[in-house]
């Protein structure tokens, strides 16, 4: 009979619940963030942005080097349960947090965590289906990915109204141990089970022509290969994709950090209420990621790799829009309902990017899937890591209309004008 835990399925259902986990530990703090330093007595909400800024730092110093690491060790369980027990023990650093400090510290054990959890967890999906293109697989964990960014937000609120910072904590220890558990005895190996794969394929291959088989072998000696981190940097499929990522980052960092803020200075909402921004954008990503990363798979499929820049950049026009309207937005409905528009149109960018560093990897047949989401999540980690201070520094001085429709809107449309150079010079080049 056959292990359940050897097929591809189980290692998706396990990365979706990592992933799930990992954005709950996130976002668990946004809601109660701005009420736990006025309870605390701890600095003005300018350092808010810079305890924020942790996880990002800690999120770099990990994905720099987990994909390396776990492409070497020929591992990936072992930097997911590791990562899982981080989640468990940031969480006993909030229980004792009373100083400045101390949540600076909960932050950066966080996003070290993260950087372990995610990108080896995105990259063992990968791993697992070789032969496909990878939008419907990313749309899932964007899916599970997004369930924790509505579910973080509005847990953290309530469980900070009624127990405090130690409620919150509590819940982070609990998930993140259990976390560990379904990881390391729920999956088998993800390398193991893309070998198992391979090796089918090659069998498969030996019944067709000669030629076939050629083919085969010359795909062989390129899988065989690894490419140094730094000329994978340089590939300039993953060199624009990874700038698409930083982009985006830095966009939904500097909302996610300020509009706790605004809309409990502006309209004195509580951290519960503040808590539903989130939950409706994570809802109506949930409702979409599948028949999104069906329609990439099947548009991209028909129509080759060019298409995937015009729907980014269709993706980034409509972010734009959304990014301007509530920027101008001068109700909590108004931004409440413009969630659902920004949550939708991030998704036209984040699926095809995510799949497009997995996509490149399967299609040259290369050993580097963990360093290729190592480097997606080493530059989401890096616009987190400068993007809050920086937001909510401008919210301080410029205000909150400013920052938000002027630089944040003009970013998407300065990424459109990139990605639509790039598709010029592509179909210029085919000419």
């Amino acid at each position: 009979m056959k292990d359940i835990r050897a097929v591809p399925t189980a290692v998706v259902a396990g990365a979706c619940v990592a992933q799930l986990i990992d954005n709950i530990t996130y976002t668990i703090s946004f809601a109660c963030l701005p009420h736990l330093f006025e309870d605390m007595k701890l600095a003005s909400e300018s350092k808010i942005g810079l305890v924020a800024a942790m996880f990002g730092v800690g999120g770099v110093l990990t994905s720099s080097l987990s994909g390396f690491i776990s492409d070497r060790l020929k591992s990936r369980k072992l930097p997911l349960v590791v990562g899982s027990v981080g989640y468990a023990v940031c969480g006993c650093v909030l229980f004792f947090s009373h100083k400045l400090w101390h949540l600076m510290l909960y932050r950066l054990l966080n996003g070290m965590a993260s950087g372990l959890v995610y990108p080896i967890s995105t990259a063992a999906v990968g791993d697992v289906y070789p032969h496909k293109l990878l939008g419907l697989q990313m749309a899932m964990l964007n899916m599970f990915n997004n369930a924790g960014y509505m579910i973080g937000p509005i847990v953290g609120g309530v469980v900070y109204d009624h127990a405090g910072v130690r409620g919150v904590s509590t819940v982070i220890m609990v998930i993140g141990s259990l976390l560990s558990l379904i990881l390391g005895f729920g999956i088998k190996e993800p390398l193991l089970i893309h070998d198992n794969l391979m090796e089918q394929a090659e069998v498969a291959s030996e019944l067709s022509s000669e030629k076939e088989k050629t083919i085969t072998e010359e795909i062989e000696i390129v899988e065989s290969k690894d490419i140094p981190l730094w000329k994978l940097v340089l590939k300039w499929r993953v060199l624009l994709a990874s700038i698409i990522t930083l982009s985006l980052g830095t966009l939904n960092s500097s909302l996610d950090n300020m509009l706790g803020i605004h809309v409990k200075d502006t309209f004195k909402v509580t951290s519960s209420k503040a808590g539903l921004l989130y939950v409706l954008n994570g809802g109506v990503s949930i409702l979409l990621s599948m028949p999104t990363g069906s329609a990439v798979d099947w548009i991209i499929g028909r129509h080759g790799e060019i298409a995937r820049g015009y729907i980014q950049i269709i993706g980034l026009l409509l972010t734009s829009g959304a990014v301007f309207t509530i920027g101008m937005s001068d109700s909590f409905a108004t931004i409440l309902g413009v969630e659902a528009w920004l949550a939708a149109s991030n998704l036209l960018v984040n699926i095809p990017v995510m799949s497009s560093f997995g996509d490149f990897v399967n299609s040259l047949r290369l050993n580097s899937m963990a360093q290729c989401y190592g480097i997606f999540n080493s530059f989401w980690s890096l616009s987190s890591t400068f993007a809050p201070p920086i937001a909510t520094w401008l919210y301080t001085r410029i205000g909150f209309r400013s920052t938000v429709c002027g630089l944040l809107s003009g970013l998407c449309i300065l990424c459109a004008c990139l990605i639509l150079g790039e598709t010029i010079w592509q179909i210029r080049k085919r000419i």
